[in-house]
């Protein structure tokens, strides 16, 4: 039966332990595996202290448990190793690799699927791993795979990486208008692969020669963007409203108009949150979601009265869902009426079929405002009221937007509006009078 041995076999006073594994050959005869480890001891520590039954200091005991913790896993590798490879005694090196390999293990390239929707699983994965996927990221891209799904069932062919070009281009965009999907929607999905495929180009794998080229994306047509009106924001506080809920969506819609955040922070607002400084300024102190940036948001007399005639608290947090639901009626009940262009969720199941999960749309068409309002319009509404008020940097804070680019975006304004508000901006500037040029007539000297 094969025996490990654990030796201290140099003349220095502190050095690696070797081990010996032994055994008996067919014949009889004994034979040996000798190999260095990387566990170091001292010549004192290995012949005498872990001998000790008493008079042990915290120190030695301390190192007779990480000199064991050391060897007991190292034995069991050897053994099971021998076990498994089964060496010539002749093969004198086999220890060596074998303790070779148990230090520095050979970690096999992990290997990726060349489909793409296979793909998307290890890169959700790989993600996952690195924590570098929020869980809407997750979603979106789980939606953008199940589509791809059924794009490949509905022409029956698979993807493979590779196969990311112009032709899959003209088929993703075909299978999407004859689902009704807006141009908005294709654009992003679009760069969801593209960049999923960028991901597999760095893992190794093919990826098509137009991948990276600028003009390989699908255009955005220019979006639909509704904001409230400073006069419908006061049908809003005003109305009279027959139940609680409803009243209690109200204030939250105030309070997105008068903070702009987004729901997934305002809706965790509560009053532990705010805080004052030193002059008795009062501050809602939290970190928003998305960017994870720590916000110190002045609480405005607007929402001050809110908490005012609820006792000083915020109203009670609600669903996403149920909260849009309800701003609707709110906006109803005040008379947020107005026709005007913009994008409400339908179903476009045909007449008698039992609809699915992928059969509603955001469908343009002219509707009354108030069955246009969602979540967001609170933040756009702040962001487009307070345009060329509060400067815009201290607006970008408070949205949490990092670009200029991104935070104009928000801006709903007409561009008519925008023209008189530039106007009255440069009529403030007092111009300094220029001095008017003289003439001097000088004759010319040949004709006097």
């Amino acid at each position: 039966m094969a025996r490990v041995y654990f030796l201290y076999r140099s003349q220095k006073e502190k050095a690696a332990l070797k081990v010996r594994l032994q055994d008996k050959g067919i014949e009889g005869k004994f034979f040996q595996f000798e190999a260095n480890t990387q566990i170091h001891v001292s010549k004192e520590f290995w012949n005498t202290a872990r001998k000790k039954q008493r008079g042990l200091s915290g120190d030695d005991k301390n190192e007779i448990k990480r000199v064991n913790d050391s060897i007991e896993p190292l034995e069991e590798f050897i053994l099971k190793q021998y076990e498994k490879d089964a060496p010539n005694e002749k093969d004198k090196d086999w220890l060596k690799l074998a303790l070779k390999n148990y230090y520095s293990p050979k970690t096999e390239e992990k290997k990726y699927p060349v489909f793409l929707v296979d793909f998307i699983d290890s890169y959700l994965a790989d993600k996952k791993a690195l924590n570098e996927l929020k869980d809407n990221q997750r979603k979106r891209i789980i939606t953008t795979r199940n589509k791809l799904i059924r794009l490949e069932e509905s022409i029956s062919k698979k993807y493979k990486i590779k196969d990311i070009n112009d032709d899959f281009k003209a088929d993703y965009i075909a299978y999407s208008e004859q689902q009704q999907y807006s141009v908005n929607t294709q654009n992003k999905e679009f760069e969801r692969v593209r960049t999923i495929c960028r991901y597999a180009e760095r893992r190794g794998l093919e990826v098509s020669k137009v991948l990276n080229e600028r003009t390989f994306k699908i255009s955005k047509e220019k979006a639909i963007k509704l904001y409230l009106e400073e006069a419908e924001i006061e049908q809003i506080e005003n109305v009279k409203l027959k139940h609680d809920y409803l009243e209690n969506a109200r204030d939250w819609l105030l309070i997105s108009i008068y903070s702009g955040q987004r729901i997934s922070d305002f809706m965790r607002f509560t009053s532990s949150m705010i805080t004052k400084d030193e002059n008795n300024r009062s501050f809602i102190i939290f970190t928003q979601v998305k960017t994870a940036h720590e916000m110190f948001l002045p609480l405005r007399e607007e929402i001050k009265t809110i908490l005012d005639k609820r006792k000083g608290e915020f109203p009670r947090a609600i669903s996403d869902q149920k909260y849009n639901d309800y701003i609707k009626l709110v906006c109803k009940e005040a008379g947020i009426n107005t026709i005007c262009q913009g994008k409400k969720r339908e179903c476009i199941a045909p007449e008698g079929q039992k609809p699915t999960k992928y059969d509603y749309r955001n469908v343009i068409g002219d509707f009354e405002k108030w069955k246009l309002i969602t979540s967001h319009i609170g933040r756009r509404t702040f962001a487009t009221l307070n345009y060329g008020i509060v400067p815009t940097p201290d607006l970008m804070y408070f949205t949490g937007h990092t670009t200029e680019k991104e935070f104009l975006n928000y801006i709903v304004r007409p561009d008519y509006d925008k023209a008189k508000r530039a106007f009255d901006s440069f009529s403030k500037k007092k111009s300094k009078p220029k001095p008017i040029p003289q003439l001097n007539v000088i004759r010319n000297a040949s004709n006097q």
